[in-house]
């Protein structure tokens, strides 16, 4: 008979590494009774609500699924993972990522005859590379899907490999991003250190993730939609501070970060917390308008290091 219990990992804290924490919102497994439903969880589009148990470290408040399913069934999922539900959503993301790095290369006052090195690690279909490349970045891309590095390759021609952070052999980077990556990677402190090594004085380190502490994760609780089992970690500005002063970056510039998605796709995605949101996408379809792009955001946040 099937045990998830069999399946998890009891972890501390990613941040301080103490084992003291406060339960924040307890497990629930009923919808898992196979390995098979357990693996399905973890795509690139999924929207699976949080299974795994929430807690928050009482030492330095930072907020983590533990104990979770096993980092080794994570990264097996997430390699075999075929996701065309995903990249039905690219041009929106293009649009999304070109918006986000043109901000970012102008706060630094970047050249635009200049040439610098870019990775992105976990570039799910390489959109993101492809915005890097036509801005004139030397594009390299880490996926642990295989399915979806042969699919950015052959759609836009981008030098992404099958892998993750770990992956990337020694080389000194002028950017480095994670894009709605961290809150998923199974060894925080480990990824963190390779970022180090693969940094040089003055390496500019994005990162984008959902932020627990916005407005919106405020207001909606545990209905905030970024509340996933895909989602490791729940940052805060203090916490991804702490993390990586131990290597020297610091904060140089956070803002929202405004997702475009098409109206239907977006609208059928709420509807798993709201069912007016379905009855909506109906009327949406009816009407022929439910690829019109639309701008949102809900509680992501970009944070913009340097390294000194």
């Amino acid at each position: 008979m099937f045990n998830v219990n069999n399946y998890l990992e009891e972890i501390n804290c990613p941040i301080c590494y103490k084992n003291d924490y406060t339960i924040l919102k307890n497990s629930n497994y009923e919808k898992i009774y196979n390995l098979d439903s357990l693996l399905s969880i973890y795509k690139s589009s999924a929207d699976e609500l949080m299974l795994d148990q929430l807690v928050v470290c009482n030492n330095c408040n930072f907020s983590y699924l533990n104990p979770r399913i096993k980092s080794d069934i994570i990264y097996k999922s997430y390699s075999e993972n075929a996701d065309e539900k995903h990249v039905s959503q690219d041009s929106m993301r293009y649009k999304t990522f070109k918006n986000s790095l043109l901000k970012i290369i102008d706060s630094n006052k970047l050249p635009s005859e200049t040439k610098k090195t870019f990775l992105d690690i976990g570039s799910a279909s390489g959109v993101f590379l492809k915005v890097a490349k036509d801005l004139g970045f030397e594009e390299t891309g880490f996926e642990p899907s295989s399915w979806m590095v042969k699919y950015g390759a052959n759609k836009y021609n981008v030098n992404i490999h099958q892998g993750t952070v770990e992956s990337v052999k020694y080389f000194k980077y002028d950017y480095i991003s994670f894009w709605d990556v961290l809150e998923h990677v199974t060894n925080l402190k480990k990824t963190l250190e390779k970022v180090d090594e693969l940094s040089k004085k003055n390496t500019i380190l994005i990162i984008n993730v959902p932020d627990i502490d916005s407005y919106v994760s405020k207001i909606m609780g545990f209905r905030w939609p970024f509340y996933l089992n895909v989602h490791l970690y729940y940052f805060r500005k203090k916490n991804l501070q702490e993390a990586l002063s131990k290597h020297n970056f610091v904060l140089i510039k956070s803002f929202p970060h405004w997702q475009f998605l098409q109206l239907g796709y977006l609208l059928e995605r709420a509807g798993k917390y709201f069912s007016f949101f379905l009855m909506l996408k109906k009327l949406v379809d009816y009407l022929r308008v439910s690829k019109v792009s639309v701008p949102y955001n809900m509680g992501q946040t970009t944070f913009v290091f340097k390294k000194q």
